[in-house]
């Protein structure tokens, strides 16, 4: 789990933590890396009275992806799983991933997941993942204009150290977890496994510092070219024209129509829906497409009752 500097509270952090101390599964070691100077969030980690925690400081930032690296190779448990500071996991998360599972096994595990945003509650994905597809398909070449139809969190991963070592996470600062999902599927040959249990909540739109609120299009144009093979066609398609059409128009970047098209019909396999996708972003309002997406939210989101997952479970 990495710190992110310049959080709004610290009790974020706190919430994680004792979300993961919280769980049933008998045996594990609790790892948060604060990836930088944070001098406020060390003092908050030191008042948590809990042998199994172990603190790491990097004295620069690294990014998440290189600072989730370094943690894995100091762990010393048979099995790695990721948690960022703001969101949680639900008590009986890892025992219900891992029953009848060896360190032995070739596969990634993931689950459902509570997305809590300041307005609803929202049960994610709508459609779970299956071995007929690839993963950046199953990503990026979405079957339904929902979000929430095709949606895999970094926090209800987990997989065998063995096998994180020999894949780890990307350190570009862009798709750094699409990076090792590609590498154990496709490069390692890993099943991935999504349960339909959701085991972790995810809390999103929240007015605080993310490392995943700065972006810009270029350098996640540059990461998918990267990964050539590892990205199908229609992936690849999908991605540029839903994905990065998306973020190019909400920062007006109006050259970025020419380039983003002419590389998704070289490189990629566009598809009817990803075109019609993409010529929205660029002539509907960016408010009215939020306000489309909050309604299809509501009507297909599967929202989650209103219980409070800081309450035991």
């Amino acid at each position: 789990m990495d710190a992110a500097p310049q959080a709004t509270g610290f009790a974020l952090v706190r919430r994680a933590i004792e979300s993961v101390a919280r769980q049933t599964w008998p045996c594990l070691e609790i790892i948060v890396i604060v990836d930088g100077p944070d001098e406020a969030t060390c003092d908050t980690l030191r008042r948590i009275d809990d042998p199994r925690l172990r603190v790491i400081r990097n004295d620069m930032p690294m990014g998440p992806g290189a600072a989730r690296n370094r943690a894995a190779q100091e762990a010393r448990g048979a099995w790695i799983a990721f948690l960022d500071d703001d969101d949680e996991w639900l008590p009986d998360k890892l025992t219900r991933q891992l029953a009848g599972r060896s360190p032995e096994d070739n596969v990634v595990l993931s689950c459902r997941c509570r997305v809590e945003t300041p307005r609803a509650a929202y049960n994610w994905p709508q459609r779970l993942y299956g071995a007929d597809e690839p993963i950046d398909e199953y990503l990026f070449a979405r079957r339904s204009l929902r979000r929430s139809d095709a949606y895999l969190a970094t926090p209800t991963v987990v997989l065998p150290r063995r096998l994180f070592l020999s894949t780890g996470f990307g350190t570009t600062q862009q798709n750094e977890d699409t990076t090792l999902l590609l590498r154990a599927t496709k490069s390692m040959g890993a099943e991935l496994v999504m349960l339909p249990d959701i085991l972790t909540v995810i809390h999103s739109e929240e007015a605080r510092w993310s490392t995943g609120s700065v972006f810009d299009w270029r350098d996640s144009l540059d990461w998918i070219d990267a990964m050539g093979s590892l990205i199908t066609p229609r992936a690849y398609s999908g991605f540029l024209l839903v994905t990065l059409g998306s973020q190019a128009a909400d920062q007006g970047e109006v050259k970025a129509i020419g380039t983003l098209l002419n590389r998704a019909f070289r490189h990629g396999r566009p598809t009817l829906r990803q075109l019609a996708l993409f010529a929205a972003f660029w002539t509907v309002p960016q408010r009215l497409r939020r306000r489309c997406r909050e309604a299809l939210s509501r009507l297909g989101g599967l929202r989650a009752p209103p219980v409070s997952s800081r309450q035991p479970c």
